[in-house]
Order: structure tokens, then C-alpha cells, then sequence
């Protein structure tokens, strides 16, 4: 999905290539020209207790799961979000003990 619709974008196929966009419009250093959600994210283990793992802000304060001990939250709101993803996660990790590595 790319930021405000399609109308600042077009796609185009070139030839051995495949597909790409083009820009219709100019744009600033910075501005989101496509964004989209990604299929799989993983914090770095040395940030695991630093960084929401699901909106992967940085907080001072973060709320750890109470099941698996692992995963870290700025909220309940983002606890939530992310339980349908992580219900499987933290049963492996409470079956097996810990956490696998970022590897």
C-alpha cells in the first residue's frame, strides 16, 4: 500500500527488469513513498528488553509478558496487538525454557 493512495506512483514492467515504480510527483528527502507491514521482525537480542516488539519503539519502561518472560510491550494496547503472532511464540519458548537467538 503506498502512502495516500496511488496517485503519486506509478508501476511500470521494464523489460528483464520486472516491475517498478515511478515517481509522478516530487518528492522530499524523508517522505513515505510506500509502506507496507512486515511479514516477519525480529529485535536484536542486546534490545529485546529496550525495544516494543511490536512497534519496535524504544522505551525506557516497557512491560515484559507474563508467560514467556521474553517479549516486551510499550502497553497493553501493543500486548494485544501483537498475541495473535506471539500466543505460539510464548508456548515454544515456556516449553522449551528460552528464547531462541536472533540467529
Amino acid at each position: 500500500m503506498t502512502k495516500g493512495g496511488m496517485e503519486s506512483v506509478e508501476v511500470f514492467t521494464s523489460e528483464g527488469k520486472g516491475r517498478g515504480l515511478k515517481a509522478q510527483k516530487e518528492f522530499l528527502p524523508g517522505d513515505v513513498i510506500f509502506a507496507e507491514p512486515a511479514y516477519a521482525a525480529v529485535v536484536f537480542d542486546s534490545l529485546t528488553h529496550l525495544i516494543c516488539h511490536t512497534c519496535f519503539k524504544r522505551q525506557e519502561r516497557l512491560h515484559r509478558c507474563g508467560q514467556c518472560k521474553f517479549a516486551y510491550y510499550c502497553d497493553r494496547t501493543c500486548q494485544r496487538a501483537a498475541w495473535l503472532n506471539h500466543k505460539n511464540e510464548c508456548s515454544a519458548i515456556k516449553k522449551h525454557g528460552k528464547a531462541p537467538t536472533e540467529n
